[in-house]
């Protein structure tokens, strides 16, 4: 996948401004690095194949000068429609081994750590999210904006996941849209982006 130049301008402005006139949201897909189809869907699930499920664009990013992380991802459809829908990213801060790989057919998708945004319509278009360790601690609290209704950003302060072995810089990721959180990966994972792989974080 590429890097591109007009990627890095729109998540910039996206996340600093939340919309930026130059970039308009529904052309981001093409300056995305993973990419999907619009309806594919993980091999295994059995739930409800609606568009706000179908990842069709994911990237993410880390900011030196600010220590932030960002991640951007897009649907084939808006994220509130026939939720709620659950939005997560799994992390690997070093360390995550085969054990941390529970989904059928996807066993490089390996992580210690997970964002979760949530997308409840009973929630007006407020999204929701958290940061869980997964070490017993407390979730964290982030703020997921909606930069169009079918795209999803979220930056917070990478100190919020702290290195198991990498340096933030490092930290890797993938994203999997779900029907609901607790049931098994072929009921509620819709979806993952990029496929079997952990993803590598932009640097700027």
């Amino acid at each position: 996948m590429r890097r591109c130049s007009v990627h890095l301008l729109a998540l910039a402005c996206i996340v600093a401004l939340g919309g930026c006139s130059g970039a308009a949201p529904a052309a981001l897909a093409n300056s995305f690095r993973f990419t999907e189809a619009a309806g594919t869907f993980y091999k295994d699930y059995t739930g409800p194949q609606r568009p706000a499920l179908s990842a069709i664009a994911a990237d993410g990013s880390f900011t030196s000068s600010s220590q932030t992380i960002s991640v951007i991802a897009r649907m084939a459809g808006p994220v509130f429609a026939g939720g709620p829908n659950y939005y997560v990213w799994g992390w690997d801060r070093g360390g995550a081994a085969s054990g941390a790989a529970p989904f059928p057919d996807e066993p490089n998708v390996k992580f210690n750590a997970v964002l979760v945004v949530v997308a409840d319509p009973a929630n007006g278009t407020t999204l929701t999210g958290t940061i869980n360790l997964l070490d017993g601690s407390p979730p964290q609290t982030v703020s997921p904006a909606l930069a169009a209704p079918d795209t999803i950003v979220v930056t917070f302060p990478a100190s919020m996941l702290p290195s198991t072995g990498f340096s933030p810089a490092q930290y890797t990721w993938n994203l999997w849209p779900r029907n609901g959180l607790g049931g098994s990966p072929a009921a509620q994972i819709a979806s993952f982006i990029p496929d079997n792989t952990m993803a590598p974080l932009i640097v700027r």
